[in-house]
């Protein structure tokens, strides 16, 4: 074999092995953005910190005997602190699901460090605990909380205390409960307050009769207790290994995202907008329905237009908020109040289509035979309509196609 021939052989391992270096440490460094590296030592201070606000009447909610009691809710790791959020595992024996024991996730948005909301001040007796008015304040402050951003009025008229319906215990059986304390209503209010001021909460606690919503088991303080639904390596799979799932499995996951899609354009008062589209912001529950974990950046329209209505800009990128795309009037300088993508579009293109910037192949990647040609074609349509691809793309894809996608993947469930 030629000398100058080995030559270029060796030459060309090389820079393969600088490529894969370079990518892999460009993956890193986007894991380490993305999700900056929790401490144990601090996780287990937060929750003996929450602990001693419980012993000392602060922090209420249904799951603080269990985490600082009885210990049913037991800490076991840490996962990440991005966007100075917490979120933590934790093991829990019987106070989740009754006679079983389940790992559960525990969140918030850590109050004594980034976490700040407008303080909740009530009218109040000398001696502490609330006057009629400061009943009144509280339910009338929680009520626009819930008509600016969630319910519409058929579903307000339900709700017949609007206290308990946004906590996790009964108001009143709390007040009883704890009459001996010092304005155990007050307490109430300002657990309820920081809990609320939290749009995950809120949103995974108004919307738990949806199927895709983690259960939410309860609350200790400003922190909440949901149900663990972990990606798995199928929507996070490991850099260059991919997803053990067989493409039946993946695609039974890319159904149930499509009618989560669904579900946000037409399943709500008005669209919810998903502006942060990530295959590993999606988990696969225990009953194996695809859950969503992050919903921080879905935004009702009416919120969605505030956001996007930038005050001025030079280009369409100005006038973006994260996966959600906007558009820039050059003329007056000024983004307009509209949303030029939507959620299928973003879905298609950030999850179900293999792209390079992900570094492993997209959820519906390596089809049968028998469908590949059909199905990556409505792909290709779906995340770049009207033939956008190579472009920021500022186009929605139709209704039609999400029919499409859903009956071909449906199809292929059934005689795969």
């Amino acid at each position: 074999m030629p000398r100058a021939y080995l030559v270029r052989k060796l030459k060309h391992l090389i820079y393969f092995c600088i490529a894969f270096v370079l990518l892999y440490g460009v993956h890193v460094l986007r894991k380490t953005i993305r999700d900056r590296q929790c401490s144990e030592e601090e996780s287990k201070f937060l929750m003996d910190d929450l602990c001693k606000d419980f012993t000392n009447h602060v922090a209420a909610g249904n799951m603080c005997p269990a985490l600082c009691n009885s210990k049913k809710l037991q800490y076991n790791k840490c996962t990440n602190y991005r966007g100075g959020k917490k979120v933590l595992i934790a093991n829990c024996d019987e106070v989740c699901e009754e006679r079983k024991s389940v790992m559960a996730v525990i969140k918030s948005k850590h109050p004594k460090e980034n976490f700040h909301f407008e303080p909740l001040i009530l009218d109040t007796h000398p001696n502490g605990s609330l006057t009629k008015t400061g009943y009144s304040m509280a339910h009338d402050v929680f009520s626009d909380v819930l008509n600016s951003q969630m319910l519409e009025g058929s579903d307000k008229k339900k709700i017949e205390n609007i206290f308990s319906f946004l906590w996790s215990i009964d108001f009143e059986q709390f007040k009883r409960e704890n009459r001996n304390q010092k304005s155990p209503e007050v307490n109430a209010m300002q657990n309820i307050w920081g809990l609320i001021n939290q749009d995950e909460y809120l949103f995974m606690k108004v919307y738990q009769k949806h199927s895709f919503v983690p259960r939410m088991y309860g609350t200790c303080g400003f922190y909440y207790v949901i149900e663990y639904a972990p990606p798995g390596d199928t929507l996070d799979p490991k850099f260059f290994l991919g997803s053990h799932s067989s493409f039946k499995e993946r695609a039974q996951i890319a159904v149930d995202i499509l009618d989560i899609v669904e579900s946000m354009d037409y399943g709500f008062f008005e669209p919810v907008h998903m502006c942060d589209v990530k295959a590993e912001n999606f988990g696969i529950g225990k009953d194996s329905k695809v859950k969503i974990l992050d919903s921080d950046s879905f935004f009702f329209h009416t919120s969605m237009l505030k956001n996007l209505a930038q005050p001025t800009c030079t280009s369409h990128v100005d006038c973006d908020f994260f996966d959600c795309r906007g558009w820039c009037d050059m003329k007056t300088g000024q983004c307009t109040k509209q949303r030029t993508n939507n959620n299928l579009q973003t879905v298609c293109e950030d999850i179900f289509v293999d792209r390079a910037t992900n570094f492993y192949a997209g959820l519906l990647h390596s089809p049968p035979a028998e469908y590949k040609n059909e199905l990556l074609a409505l792909l290709e349509e779906c995340a770049y309509p009207e033939n956008s691809k190579g472009t920021i793309v500022r186009k929605s894809s139709p209704d039609e196609m999400y029919w499409k996608l859903h009956n071909l993947l449906n199809k292929a469930i059934r005689e795969i």
